[in-house]
C-alpha cells in the first residue's frame, strides 16, 4: 500500500472520529444528516478500498510478467528442461545456468542436472557440491533469483525473522549429522542419465504494464550455450522423507490448531495438498510457502484480525514454516468462524472452507446461488445434507481446480487422522 493511501486512510478515520464528536455535541443534528453523512463516508472507504484492490492486481501483474521473463531466460539454455520453483519443486540455478538443482517434494527426489556431458568425476564432484549447498541452503537464501519472490520481498511489511535450513532433515535421513558427509552418502545413490534438450514449447508471451523501468544491477545475459543434451543426476530419496517432513511440521499445527480450533488432520491435509510439504513453494497467484498462503489476501486478514495490524506478509516470512502454518490455519479459523459462520452443520461448513481457502467464500456461494452473497448461499447449505453440500462443490465450482480440489483435500485428512 503507497504512503499516500495510507494517509487517505488515516484522514478518513480522523474525519470519522471528529465528525462523530461534533454530532454529538449538536442536538439539531438530524437522523437524515447523519445518514447522509454516514452514506458519503462509506463511499469514500469504497473508493478507497477500489483503488487499494487495482493497485494490489497492477503489481501483481507486474511481477508476473517479470517472473515470465525470466523463466523465458532460463528456456534459452535449457528449453524443454525448464523447471522453476513452484508449489511442490524448489528449482535453484548456478549463475552462468549451467547447472539446476531441483528438490521434488512430490516425486520424492533430487534431481542434479549439468548442461553438456561432463567426465564422470566432474559430475561427482557437482553433485556433492550441489546437495551440500542443497542441505545447507536457509529459508531467507531460497528463490531469491525469482521475480515473484525477490519483488513481493521488497513490497512486504512483515518483520523479519530468523532464517532456517530448508532440508535439514535429510541430514539425519542421511544418517549423517553434518551437511558435507549427508552430502557424499546421499551422492552414493544417485543414478546419472543424459537427455535431448529440445525447444522449449511455444506459448503466448506476457506483456508487463508500461511503467518506468527499475535500475538494475543484474549482469548482461549469458549467450546460450549450444549444448542439445543435459547430463542428470537423480537421487530417489526414502519413502519416509514426506512423514519426516509432516512431523517436522506437527507441533506447530497442533499449536495452533488447537488456538484456532481447527482439526489437526484438516491443516495437515491442506498443506499437503497445496505444497507437498514443501516450505519454500511458490505459486504465481502469488502464494508462499507451505500452506500457500497469499499475502495480499490471506495474509492481510489473518494479520488484521488475529495480529491486530495488517501486513503484507513476504516470501522470507512465510517461507518460515511455523508462521506459514499460524497464517494458514488462522486464515482457515477465519472461513470457517467468520466468513462461513452462518453454515449450522459442522461437516457442510468444512466442506465449504475447504475449498474457500482455495478460491474464495463468494465463488462457494456462486455454486448454491450463481451469486457471491454467502448469507444468501448459506440459507441454501443448511437445508441440504453434507453429502449434498459436497457433491454441489464439486460440480458446481466455478473452477475445475478447486472442485479436484476438495476431492483431494478430503481423502488427504484421512491419511493424517492418525498422525
Amino acid at each position: 500500500m503507497s504512503k499516500t493511501n495510507c494517509n487517505h486512510l488515516l484522514g478518513l478515520c480522523l474525519l470519522s472520529l471528529a465528525a462523530t464528536t461534533s454530532f454529538a455535541q449538536d442536538s439539531a443534528f438530524d437522523d437524515s444528516a447523519f445518514s447522509d453523512f454516514a452514506g458519503s463516508l462509506s463511499a469514500e472507504f469504497a473508493e478507497f478500498e477500489a483503488a487499494q484492490t487495482q493497485e494490489w492486481d497492477s503489481f501483481v501483474s507486474e511481477i508476473r510478467a517479470e517472473h515470465d521473463a525470466f523463466i523465458a531466460d532460463l528456456e534459452r539454455y535449457w528449453g524443454n528442461e525448464t523447471e522453476s520453483s513452484d508449489r511442490s519443486k524448489w528449482v535453484e540455478y548456478a549463475k552462468n545456468r549451467r547447472i539446476k538443482r531441483t528438490v521434488d517434494f512430490e516425486k520424492n527426489q533430487i534431481r542434479i542436472s549439468v548442461l553438456g556431458t561432463p567426465a564422470p568425476e566432474e559430475m561427482q564432484r557437482i553433485v556433492n557440491q550441489q546437495l551440500q549447498a542443497a542441505l545447507e541452503t536457509r529459508s531467507d537464501q531460497a528463490n531469491q533469483e525469482y521475480p515473484i519472490v525477490a519483488r513481493m520481498q521488497e513490497a512486504a511489511s512483515a518483520p523479519k525473522l530468523p532464517p532456517v535450513p530448508v532440508v535439514a532433515e535429510l541430514k539425519e535421513l542421511s544418517g549423517q549429522k553434518t551437511a558435507p558427509k549427508a552430502a557424499v552418502a546421499l551422492a552414493k545413490k544417485a543414478k546419472i542419465d543424459v537427455v535431448e534438450i529440445k525447444p522449449a514449447p511455444a506459448k503466448k508471451k506476457a506483456t508487463a504494464p508500461s511503467k518506468p523501468k527499475r535500475n538494475s544491477t543484474a549482469p548482461a545475459p549469458v549467450p546460450a550455450p549450444k549444448e542439445t543434451k543435459a547430463t542428470v543426476a537423480v537421487i530417489d530419496l526414502s519413502e519416509s522423507w514426506p512423514v519426516r517432513r509432516a512431523r517436522k511440521y506437527s507441533d506447530a499445527v497442533t499449536r495452533f490448531a488447537a488456538e484456532m480450533d481447527i482439526p489437526r488432520s484438516l491443516a495437515f491435509a491442506i498443506m499437503y495438498t497445496e505444497s507437498s510439504f514443501n516450505p519454500v513453494a511458490v505459486s504465481p497467484i502469488p502464494a508462499y510457502g507451505l500452506m500457500q498462503v497469499v499475502p495480499g489476501s490471506a495474509g492481510r486478514d489473518v494479520t488484521k484480525l488475529h495480529f491486530g495490524k495488517e501486513r503484507l506478509l513476504s516470501p522470507d516470512y512465510l517461507f518460515t514454516a511455523d508462521k506459514n502454518i499460524e497464517v494458514g490455519i488462522g486464515y482457515l479459523n477465519i472461513l470457517d468462524k467468520r466468513y462461513l459462520r452462518k453454515i449450522t452443520d459442522p461437516l457442510s461448513r468444512k466442506y465449504c472452507t475447504i475449498a474457500a481457502y482455495n478460491t474464495g467464500a463468494g465463488n462457494v456461494a456462486k455454486a448454491f446461488t450463481g451469486k457471491l452473497n454467502i448469507s444468501r448461499a448459506s440459507k441454501i447449505i443448511n437445508e441440504m445434507s453434507p453429502d449434498e453440500v459436497y457433491n454441489t462443490l464439486r460440480t458446481k465450482l466455478p473452477y475445475e481446480e478447486t472442485r479436484k480440489y476438495i476431492k483431494k483435500v478430503t481423502a488427504a485428512e484421512k491419511q493424517f487422522m492418525s498422525l
